[in-house]
């Protein structure tokens, strides 16, 4: 019996999905409960053996102005599971994110919960494994605000729905940013493999193959037959204008375009 946290998110919808493809039962951990909550935590975990955590403050830009939340959630969150796992010798994979290093507090949080983790298997023998995500993609991935910036917003659902929609295709800064574009389903895989261990890992939920902003969008609008233009906004603050984020050490072997039809058919 596996616990989910963040298990009604779009990484976590696969992971459940992936879980019961394998035969095992799947405990959610979601909305109302919450991860700062150590005391609901123990109880969800009297009868797991393993806990996947995806739950976590999201944004780079728009959790600027709640640092304290993002803290709270993204470290205080973790340290509460793994101390409630430690308390019940089950193992834990925690999420980490491939833009690590930028200064956002998404970044800065997460980067301070896989240390913890990683530091906490290495000094005392605690069944903790990290993986650290790149930029996910695939059907179910939340597309609001595709036409604003109200919310979190990601690269693929904006891109394909602006393209679906004739609308133009915003760029923040140049568009020459390298990242590592990963199917869901192939995150899924890494995230239930880690369970197993051994642990004290790293894995990198990537395909190390490098793609510019501009590549993908340019391949969205060549995959919708889409009359949309490009067009370049300035960067949004924490996001360096230079950015590289790629797998080092890829896990996924499924490079982009992979399954970018079937993504586009989500939206459409």
């Amino acid at each position: 019996m596996i616990v989910v946290t963040g298990s009604a998110g779009f990484i976590g919808t696969a992971v459940t999905r992936v879980l019961k493809a394998r035969g095992e039962t799947v405990i959610p951990f979601d909305h109302p409960r919450d991860v700062r909550d150590r005391g609901e935590l123990e109880s969800m975990f009297t009868s797991a053996t393993g806990v996947i955590h995806l739950a976590g403050a999201l944004g780079t830009t728009e959790i600027f102005g709640a640092e304290r939340a993002a803290v709270d959630v993204n470290i205080g969150g973790a340290v509460n599971v793994y101390d409630a796992a430690f308390h019940r010798g089950i193992p834990v994979v925690q999420i980490g994110t491939g833009h690590k290093g930028q200064p956002n507090p998404y970044a800065i949080t997460k980067a301070a919960a896989e240390e913890l983790g990683l530091a906490r298997a290495q000094y005392r023998a605690e069944k903790i494994n990290v993986v650290r995500a790149y930029h996910v993609y695939g059907p179910g991935q939340k597309a609001t605000p595709p036409f604003g910036h109200g919310t979190v917003r990601k690269i693929m659902p904006s891109f394909i729905c602006r393209a679906l929609a004739g609308a133009d295709i915003e760029i923040y800064g140049s568009g020459e940013q390298i990242i590592d574009l990963v199917y869901v389903d192939d995150v899924a895989e890494v995230l239930v493999d880690a369970l197993a261990g051994p642990y004290g890992q790293l894995l990198e939920a990537g395909t190390g193959k490098p793609t510019t902003v501009l590549d993908a969008a340019r391949t969205v609008i060549e995959a919708t037959n889409s009359s949309s233009r490009l067009v370049h906004l300035p960067m949004r603050p924490g996001e360096p204008k230079d950015a590289t984020v790629i797998a080092e050490s890829p896990r996924c072997s499924n490079p982009w375009p992979w399954r970018l039809d079937e993504t586009i058919a989500y939206y459409q």
